[in-house]
């Protein structure tokens, strides 16, 4: 981890004023969502020193402020019978701006990358709200 970057194994955490999401991936296509478990005005408790921070991606500055207008989860789809599709991200659209929180293959990921920029086959955009 480069001094002053951030924790990529640990939760992603966006803060929405009244309430809070908490997006954590693991492995090849866990993930967990969860609101409001994480209390972030107690230290963080590792066996490194972490501390909690606003602005450690830039994609997080660019949607920062802005009305959420969606939330969806991407997924990759397979012509696998075993595993017909994977949960690659939860995307957040906000106006002006696109956020997806994805599995970077065992650790969380954050882009800002367009949507209009995402290949269009073998993937699939599920409206969540």
């Amino acid at each position: 981890m480069a001094q002053r970057g951030w924790f990529a194994d640990g939760p992603v955490i966006l803060d929405f004023g009244s309430s809070r999401v908490e997006i954590t991936h693991r492995k090849f296509d866990e993930c967990a969502i969860t609101w409001d478990q994480i209390d972030m005005s107690v230290p963080i408790d590792w066996y490194e020193h972490f501390d909690w921070r606003s602005d450690p991606n830039a994609a997080l500055r660019q949607a920062r402020d802005r009305p959420l207008r969606a939330v969806n989860i991407i997924e990759r789809t397979t012509s696998a019978d075993w595993r017909p599709r994977v949960l690659h991200a939860v995307e957040f659209l906000f106006d002006g701006a696109r956020l997806a929180i994805y599995n970077a293959m065992d650790e969380n990921g954050i882009t800002d990358v367009p949507e209009a920029e995402l290949p269009a086959a073998h993937w699939r955009r599920v409206h969540v709200a």
